[in-house]
């Protein structure tokens, strides 16, 4: 049994399941076309249904082409085949169903590397010319494929698993208290699902010809948004498109259609709209136009709609050839029927959503249990359990924004297909709330950073201090530097941008490959321009992906043929766009591997990052008091760090430039929003101002977060909903600061806390 099935799986064929025009005014197509060769007995089986207006004798003359480059060339003269049927060919549709052996002189120059390598990008063009008039009356094309595949289940789900093991290992690494080691393994992981939407999304463009080799890679990622093929999805999606008055396609499985899919077409041949329509008359001219290798005929994005068609439903389906372009071809490659693909996608952000929920909620059982019975210790998961609610919020919202790509995306197109009256309405909720609920998150972020600058002069004290504003919308802003929350406008208005031309211009893919291209260059000009992230590591890691999207949208205009280049130039660079993602994605799994092994081994992970230097982690509030459930437990080195916050603060008392923020810029790097400003100092500047300064600026590179600059979260979260901000810029702020949390604590002329040598009691 296992040498049978070693048998089976060993049998190399090359075959075409797609028979093209390649000149105009062709007088013989094919409606169905599907040839098989096996160099084990070189033998040829085919099963075609064509049409002819040729009547008479031909010659064929064979030009196989590979990679762009013209292999060899024969000719055949179709009476020597020994097939009735085709000598003389008649007018009208003839069908072939049989086999030939080829001879010794064809079969030894087809290489044996044409068996094995994936994606083969390789086709056969054939003349054909009148042997009476020598006149050229028809050119064929069948794209050719070897079955080896880039795009495999063994390379999606493994990809797929590791980037989940990034989103696990952060919420296990939070939630034993590694707070900043958890946010750098969050955004990581984030920034890597990100760069796999991308790359499923531009292999969605509707570009010309795109190379086998490219649009299998770019297959292995369409998980990412949902496009997964489950036997029981597909009746349910199929049913509920009968069900609410559409028409369910059959695509996948039909025998009677002839599909050109770009996965096994390098060129999916259209008619150049300019040129003249297929003549009704039999007659031709002496020469017709004959595409060669080096022509420029098949570059537009319309076709003869008398041959070809890229409806999946059109009613004259039988007697075309469906051509596969952009989501539709995603789909096919997938397995997917077409008019079922908006729902699968749907389909699993629901049951995302739901699974997320159902563990949130047994998570949460499973511990209030486990403390009523006194088997765990009742301090353990304080703030999860005080702010369940805002978390269950804020995971939600992270969904959301996970799935926003595909939301856009799959809900814009399905506008344009509308497969039934339900899908559309469905589709325009979708889009609506989604758009709504992460652009009012993203508002309101910036509104808070805004009060926060305005009032404390510095964006983290209210989007970390407030435990229910940082649990409920911090998806929003963590990945950030606490100056650039902003920046979350400028990726959702460029994720909506991008998704919305990849999804209404099916039809039109070189004004689509350009715009998509475009955008790219924009967003990566934004990303090195701001250097937006939370650190210097984080901020190489986005800026090398928005550099790979930016070269995978270059890649996708040539693929559109906008330049009308050799075809051998897109055959080379979808072989470098592969080798490229391939090893690009390697490194980012091995990276994400790596950093989450580290965090789960290392006693303290937190050492591994430099601390953040926007203070967040000074900001956060702590919810690990189990004697005063919702309030925050304050220790010896808070108040440390209050005292701190205080006296830096106290400058304000006597009119001095507000903030410090304003004049130093040692708490952020160089790329901050906040420039120190050129201004000289003044003679007048009291001794605690001096100290002040010469305080921050030995801080530029903190070494431990308990170091950094802070003022009291808890005072600062009941006091400034209530009181101007002036109420915290007098002298009786620092006093107030130290001298309610702890009547015996007194301060030193320069507002710093002093211990007691033998106690360790401040004095």
């Amino acid at each position: 049994m296992l040498s049978l099935i070693h048998s089976v799986h060993a049998v190399n064929f090359i075959r075409s399941s797609s028979l093209l025009t390649c000149m105009d005014n062709s007088q013989f197509t094919a409606s169905h076309f599907d040839v098989k060769y096996y160099p084990n007995n070189h033998t040829v089986y085919f099963d075609v249904m064509a049409f002819s207006q040729i009547d008479g004798n031909v010659t064929a003359t064979v030009n196989l082409i590979a990679y762009g480059i013209n292999a060899f060339t024969k000719k055949v003269s179709f009476c020597s085949l020994g097939f009735g049927s085709i000598c003389p060919l008649q007018t009208g549709r003839m069908e072939l169903n049989s086999n030939y052996e080829l001879g010794p002189s064809i079969y030894k120059q087809i290489p044996s590397v044409a068996f094995t390598i994936p994606d083969l990008d390789a086709r056969v063009q054939i003349t054909l010319v009148n042997d009476d008039t020598g006149d050229t009356v028809a050119c064929v094309q069948a794209a050719l494929t070897n079955g080896k595949t880039v795009q495999t289940k063994y390379a999606a789900w493994p990809i797929a698993a590791i980037s989940g093991l990034g989103v696990i290992t952060s919420g296990v690494v939070s939630v034993i208290g590694h707070s900043n080691t958890a946010a750098h393994i969050a955004s990581n992981s984030m920034s890597l699902f990100i760069y796999f939407q991308s790359l499923a999304i531009t292999s969605m463009m509707a570009v010309a010809k795109v190379p086998p080799i490219a649009a299998a890679w770019a297959q292995n990622f369409v998980w990412s948004l949902g496009i997964v093929r489950v036997a029981f999805v597909q009746d349910i999606a199929n049913w509920y498109i009968q069900a609410t008055g559409g028409t369910p396609t059959d695509v996948i499985h039909a025998t009677y259609l002839s599909v050109s899919v770009q996965k096994k077409v390098k060129r999916a041949l259209d008619y150049v709209s300019e040129l003249a329509p297929v003549s009704n008359s039999l007659s031709l001219g002496k020469r017709a136009s004959i595409s060669l290798d080096s022509d420029n005929f098949g570059y537009a994005d319309q076709m003869n709609s008398t041959l070809y068609t890229v409806d999946e439903k059109d009613s004259h389906l039988g007697t075309k050839i469906l051509v596969l372009r952009g989501i539709q071809r995603v789909s096919y490659l997938a397995g997917i029927e077409i008019t079922s693909l908006f729902m699968t996608t749907i389909i699993f952000l629901l049951f995302f959503a739901f699974v997320m929920v159902v563990c949130l909620t047994m998570f949460k059982a499973i511990i209030e249990i486990l403390i009523r019975s006194k088997i765990m210790n009742e301090g353990k998961f304080n703030e999860y359990r005080q702010q369940w609610s805002q978390i269950v919020k804020g995971a939600l919202y992270r969904l959301l924004m996970i799935a926003f790509p595909q939301l856009a995306v799959m809900c814009l197109w399905q506008l344009t297909e509308r497969d039934s009256v339900a899908t559309v309405i469905i589709a325009v909720f979708l889009l609506i709330i989604s758009i709504i609920l992460l652009f009012q998150a993203a508002i309101r972020v910036f509104l808070m950073g805004r009060k926060s600058i305005r009032q404390f002069k510095n964006p983290a004290y209210l989007l970390f201090g407030d435990g229910t504003f940082l649990n409920k919308f911090g998806f929003v802003y963590v990945q950030f530097r606490a100056d650039c929350y902003y920046f979350i406008l400028i990726s959702l208005i460029y994720i909506f941008a991008k998704s919305l031309f990849v999804a209404v211009l099916q039809h039109h893919g070189k004004v689509q490959s350009i715009i998509v291209f475009v955008i790219e260059l924009f967003y990566l000009v934004a990303v090195c321009f701001f250097r937006p992230f939370m650190d210097r590591r984080t901020n190489a890691f986005n800026i090398t992906i928005a550099v790979i999207n930016t070269i995978n949208a270059l890649f996708y205009m040539f693929f559109s043929y906008v330049f009308r280049q050799p075809h051998i130039v897109a055959s080379v660079m979808a072989v470098v766009y592969f080798i490229l993602n391939a090893v690009f994605a390697l490194f980012l799994l091995i990276f994400t591997i790596v950093t989450c092994v580290l965090a789960l081994l290392y006693k303290n992970p937190d050492t591994r990052y430099q601390p953040m230097k926007d203070d967040r982690v000074s900001f956060l509030p702590r919810f690990d008091n189990p004697n005063q459930p919702g309030k925050k437990n304050v220790n010896g080195d808070d108040m440390e760090l209050m005292a701190l916050g205080a006296t830096a603060m106290k400058g304000h008392e006597h009119g001095a430039k507000p903030g410090i923020y304003d004049e130093d810029e040692s708490v952020y790097d160089d790329a901050s929003m906040f420039n120190r400003k050129n201004n000289s100092k003044s003679s007048e500047n009291s001794d605690a101002d001096v100290k002040r300064d010469s305080y921050y600026l030995e801080s530029i590179e903190p070494t431990q977060p308990s170091s950094t600059i802070v003022g009291d979260p808890s005072n600062a979260m009941s006091g400034y909903s209530g009181s101007s901000y002036g109420s915290y810029g007098n002298s009786n702020y620092s006093h107030h600061t130290a001298s309610s949390r702890n009547p015996n604590q007194q301060q030193n002329h320069a507002g710093y806390p002093q211990k007691d040598a033998f106690h360790g009691n401040y004095i």
